[in-house]
């Protein structure tokens, strides 16, 4: 049992040592970026050249903050507008849209009927000129391979 003990005491001395030492190297991590960011800070805020152009950075946010402020006056301005214009060219392309509907039944139901009226009498004459040909060969004695007759042939 007491093994055991010294073993858990041992690994867990291990434990906190390395966990130690990592926070220590964080620290000191942490502590030279931070120098380093101090001391680029000093550097710039004593520069002219860094003053001219945090100046102009200034300046175009604020001029960025204005052109936004009426960029959305004007816009709010607009949105009646494109409301209504919206609400009026909807209801005008829904009543193209129905025409259009109409319009192609229309036609759909013509070329049917046109289709119709075409292809019964085809059916008609087809039917016709086959029951001809079948009283022909019938009559001439001639058994084709084409013969639609119902007898068996021999």
């Amino acid at each position: 049992m007491e093994t055991k003990l010294v073993i858990f005491l041992m690994f867990t001395s291990v434990t906190l040592i390395f966990n130690s030492f990592v926070i220590w190297l964080a620290y000191k991590a942490f502590a030279n970026v931070s120098t380093m960011v101090t001391e680029g800070v000093r550097e710039a805020g004593a520069s002219e050249d860094a003053r001219a152009w945090l100046h102009a950075l200034d300046s175009a946010a604020s001029h960025a903050v204005v052109m936004t402020e009426a960029t959305k006056a004007q816009l709010a301005n607009i949105d009646p507008v494109l409301a209504r214009a919206q609400a009026t060219f909807g209801f005008r392309l829904a009543e193209i849209d129905a025409q259009m509907e109409r319009s192609v039944a229309t036609v759909l139901h013509h070329t049917e009927k046109v289709q119709r009226a075409v292809t019964g009498p085809a059916r008609r004459i087809g039917a016709t000129l086959s029951g001809i040909r079948e009283v022909i060969n019938y009559l001439s004695g001639d058994e084709s391979d084409d013969d639609a007759s119902s007898r068996p042939k021999r």
